[in-house]
């Protein structure tokens, strides 16, 4: 089972908040409703390194009521699909003492398997980048920090996000964003 995904919370280039959606959208209704003027607040979605856009007009409970993600229903799984193959790999399959489908889910599950930590890489790596451009566009070196980032370089990652004077909030952020991207946990 997956952890539930979080989300971050700004004001400005301070990061307020890294929880679940829920503490998240409370911790932000909590500062804009004892702001006296808007507050320059971005939520991003952790998953994916995009900002967020929430309600927050009305009280604390009607803003968790719509900001909640509602789940889908499950996708409509098809009846039949035809594979194409060669003549020799339905030879092959039909000498699997298991059968053809059989064998075709296992070789499928396995593949999958053998992918998922190059997608995650590559996933927190583009989740990074995202939240990087939006958050440090305007920072000297971001080219730097992203080409370390994408080839891979963590000792070049984080001395170049902590060498400058860049806010330390969004430096912190994207080295946790960035941990599966390095191999770590994210």
């Amino acid at each position: 089972m997956s952890d539930p995904p979080t989300y971050t919370a700004f004001l400005e280039k301070e990061r307020l908040i890294t929880s679940e959606l829920p503490e998240v959208l409370s911790e932000v209704k909590r500062h804009l409703d004892a702001a006296t003027q808007a507050l320059p607040i971005l939520i991003f979605d952790d998953q994916s390194g995009q900002p967020v856009d929430f309600n927050f007009q009305g009280s604390l409970a009607q803003v968790l009521a719509r900001g909640l993600p509602t789940e889908r229903p499950p996708a409509r799984q098809p009846d039949t699909q035809k594979v194409k193959l060669l003549a020799r790999h339905w030879e092959w399959l039909h000498a699997q003492p298991s059968g053809a489908s059989a064998t075709l889910r296992r070789l499928i599950d396995a593949a999958r398997k053998a992918e998922a930590g190059q997608a995650r890489v590559r996933d927190a790596t583009d989740a990074t980048s995202r939240f990087l451009t939006v958050m440090a566009g305007d920072q000297p070196g971001l080219e730097e920090v992203q080409r370390a980032l994408y080839t891979g370089n963590r000792q070049r990652f984080e001395a170049l996000l902590f060498a400058g004077d860049w806010p330390e909030g969004v430096s912190a952020h994207a080295l946790y964003l960035a941990q599966a991207a390095f191999g770590g946990e994210g």
